[in-house]
């Protein structure tokens, strides 16, 4: 029986993240930013393993190459 599965990451300085996973065939699935910097995806997954990766796209002042 498959159970939803919310999946959180806290990067309150970056302006993009999706979840790519086993469970996707590794193809992106878009997360939502609340207003507390948590980037949220819920998934329903069967019981069982998986492998998965957070892809993050950056607007952090101290990772912009100009403020280097």
């Amino acid at each position: 029986m498959a159970s939803s599965i919310e999946f959180k990451l806290f990067a309150p300085y970056n302006e993009k993240a999706v979840l790519i996973g086993s469970f996707s065939d590794w193809k992106e699935i878009p997360m939502n930013k609340g207003e507390d910097g948590f980037f949220r995806a819920t998934v329903d997954l069967e019981d069982g393993s998986y492998q998965y990766k957070f892809r993050v796209q950056s607007k952090s002042w101290f990772l912009n190459p100009i403020n280097g």
